[in-house]
C-alpha cells in the first residue's frame, strides 16, 4: 500500500477541523487522521499533542517533524513517525506544502474556504482573538497557493451538506 497525504489548509475559522472530525465518524475506513504538535493552550474540538515550547524545540532539534511552522505566537509541528503506509489527513498551514511534496509523491492539497463575512462571525464566535485581531486576521493578503495537486473546497453552506461533499472528495482521492 502507498502512502497518499491529504493536506488541509485554509485561514483558521473556515472549519477545517469540523470537516475533519465529521469526516472521522463518516469514514470507517483505515485512513490515519494525523495529530499535529502544538504549543498552545487545547482547543475543545481539536485532538493533537500540546507542549510547551521548550519540549517543542528539543524534538524539532532532534528531526521529530517532517515540518513546522510558526502562527499567531504558536508553533505547529507534523512528526515523521506520524505518516503511514495508505491514506493521510493533516491539517497544516498553507506555507508548508512545499515540506510534503519535497518528501512525498502523492500529495493532494484541500483548500478550504467560507466568504469573508461568514469568516469573521465564525471567528467572533470562536472568540481565540480579539475583534482587532481578526480584522487584521480578514484583511491579509495570501500568495496563490502552489500545489501539485490543489482543490478548492467551499465551506460555506450547510455543515452536514459540506462534511457529506467532503468526505466525496477524500473518497475520490483515495480510489485514484
Amino acid at each position: 500500500m502507498k502512502t497518499k497525504i491529504i493536506l488541509i489548509v485554509g485561514p483558521s475559522g473556515v472549519g477545517k477541523d469540523t470537516l475533519i472530525k465529521g469526516a472521522k465518524k463518516e469514514l470507517k475506513t483505515d485512513i490515519n487522521f494525523v495529530k499535529r504538535y502544538i504549543t498552545r493552550k487545547p482547543d475543545k474540538s481539536e485532538k493533537n499533542y500540546y507542549l510547551d515550547e521548550y519540549a517543542f524545540e528539543i524534538l524539532k532539534h532532534n528531526s521529530l517533524f517532517v515540518s513546522t511552522w510558526n502562527a499567531h505566537e504558536n508553533f505547529y509541528g507534523i512528526s515523521k513517525n506520524s505518516i503511514k503506509n495508505g491514506l493521510n489527513i493533516i491539517s497544516i498551514s498553507r506555507s508548508k506544502i512545499e515540506d510534503f511534496e519535497k518528501v512525498y509523491k502523492d500529495v493532494y492539497t484541500i483548500n478550504i474556504t467560507v466568504p469573508k463575512e461568514e469568516l469573521r462571525s465564525r471567528l467572533l464566535i470562536r472568540k481565540r482573538e480579539t475583534e482587532e485581531e481578526i480584522e487584521k486576521r480578514l484583511n491579509r493578503t495570501y500568495k496563490k497557493i502552489n500545489a501539485r495537486n490543489l482543490i478548492e473546497f467551499d465551506n460555506s453552506g450547510d455543515i452536514e451538506k459540506s462534511i457529506e461533499s467532503f468526505v466525496k472528495v477524500l473518497k475520490k482521492i483515495d480510489s485514484e
